[in-house]
Order: structure tokens, then C-alpha cells, then sequence
């Protein structure tokens, strides 16, 4: 059971924005979509940052609701990634730590998919012993 490709589990129905966009438009993608995570990608489709619920918590916090900052400003860059070849027992460690959005990435940088606590959740609950 934890030998399952990351791959497998993935989801790569992402909601993405581009870095310059503003964190009102962000929001507002969220909201539409209903994610809790939104991945900001270059123009050339690969990983720059990650913005979560908490990232907006923070944010409006020190701003204002309707802030124009860009979302570069406040996104998270140094974000943990997975292969699409990882294993379930490869992201014990991350999901360890408190990481609930793991991006998917290929060798080359570029993002492919979102594997997220609740995706890993519901695989684990599926396959029970």
C-alpha cells in the first residue's frame, strides 16, 4: 500500500495564478473554485510559489481585505515538492512536518500536480487493512 505512486494520488485539476497577479484576484479564484491552496506558476508552467487559506489569513490581517499587492509578495517560495514517482511512505516525512499542499513536480521544475493531505487521507481510507 505505501509503494503507491504519487502520481496516483495526485490531483491535476490545478488552480493556478501567475505571480504579478493581485491577491484579490487570488481570493477570488479560491473562493470560486473552492480550494484551500492555489499554485502560482510562471509562463512557462512551472512552480514559483504556493498560496494557502493561512497565507490569506496573514495577509488580511495587515492589509486591507481589497489589497493589490501582488501575490509574489506574499507567497510562499521555498515550497516542499514530491515527484510523481514518490511513494505514500516518501511523504510521511513532509505530512510529519505539517505540510498540507505538496506540489508535484517533474525533475525539470515543471508542475504537473497537487497532492494534498486530504487526497492521501482518502487513499489511506480506501485501502485499510
Amino acid at each position: 500500500m505505501t509503494d503507491v505512486p504519487v502520481e496516483q494520488l495526485m490531483s491535476t485539476d490545478l488552480v493556478t495564478i501567475a505571480p504579478g497577479a493581485a491577491a484579490a484576484d487570488a481570493a477570488k479564484r479560491m473562493l470560486e473554485t473552492g480550494v484551500s491552496s492555489i499554485v502560482v506558476v510562471d509562463d512557462d508552467g512551472h512552480l514559483s510559489g504556493l498560496i494557502t487559506a493561512t497565507d490569506f489569513v496573514s495577509l488580511v490581517r495587515r492589509n486591507e481585505p481589497e489589497d493589490v499587492t501582488p501575490v509574489e509578495a506574499f507567497m510562499t517560495t521555498d515550497v516542499v515538492t514530491v515527484s510523481p514517482d514518490d511513494s505514500v511512505e516518501e511523504l510521511a516525512e513532509p505530512t510529519d512536518r505539517g505540510y498540507t499542499h505538496l506540489p508535484v513536480v517533474t525533475a525539470d521544475g515543471e508542475l504537473v500536480g497537487m497532492l494534498s493531505t486530504t487526497d492521501l487521507t482518502a487513499y489511506l481510507s480506501k485501502h485499510r487493512s
